[in-house]
């Protein structure tokens, strides 16, 4: 298969294997996945998720490679490792990044990966299992209508 047709995705952990796994059964395309757990591994192998050996075997035969990181040491280690996603990448690849990381982190990221022609996606995902993360959105998003409300009455009113 070409490489256009192989999704990577590094990452297993709680939001990752079933991000992973829907991946796998709605996307039509070859996924192969990377983590440092056999455990997630072989779960996903029964929907068809090849395991990589490593991040750069991961990153040499996928052009869109999604990531699901718990934190920013795992984050550096991945992508800006020796062996890491930016020693591997190439123009025209696309890295979206699911993980929980500081902004810094996905700023540099980003900075990165525009130096070797790697288009650079922040979507952070919530630390939770998807109901909660969906309550949380409903949360901000009425908080956000709350404070624009806000802010035009406090205009309003010199």
């Amino acid at each position: 298969m070409s490489g256009a047709a192989v999704l990577g995705f590094i990452g297993l952990g709680v939001m990752g294997e079933p991000m992973c796994r829907n991946l796998a059964r709605k996307s039509g395309r070859t996924v192969l996945a990377f983590d440092t757990r056999p455990a997630p591994l072989a779960r996903l192998a029964g929907d068809g998720v090849e395991m990589a050996p490593s991040v750069g075997a991961l990153v040499e035969r996928t052009e869109t490679i999604f990531l699901s990181l718990p934190g920013e040491p795992e984050g550096r280690s991945v992508c800006l490792g020796a062996d890491g996603v930016l020693a591997h990448a190439r123009k025209g690849q696309t890295l979206i990044d699911c993980s929980t990381a500081p902004v810094t982190l996905a700023q540099e990221l980003a900075r990165r990966c525009a130096e070797k022609g790697v288009e650079f996606a922040d979507s952070p995902v919530a630390r939770t299992r998807q109901a909660v993360k969906l309550l949380n959105n409903m949360v901000l998003a009425q908080t956000v209508v709350a404070l624009a409300e806000a802010l035009t009455v406090a205009k309003a009113s010199g």
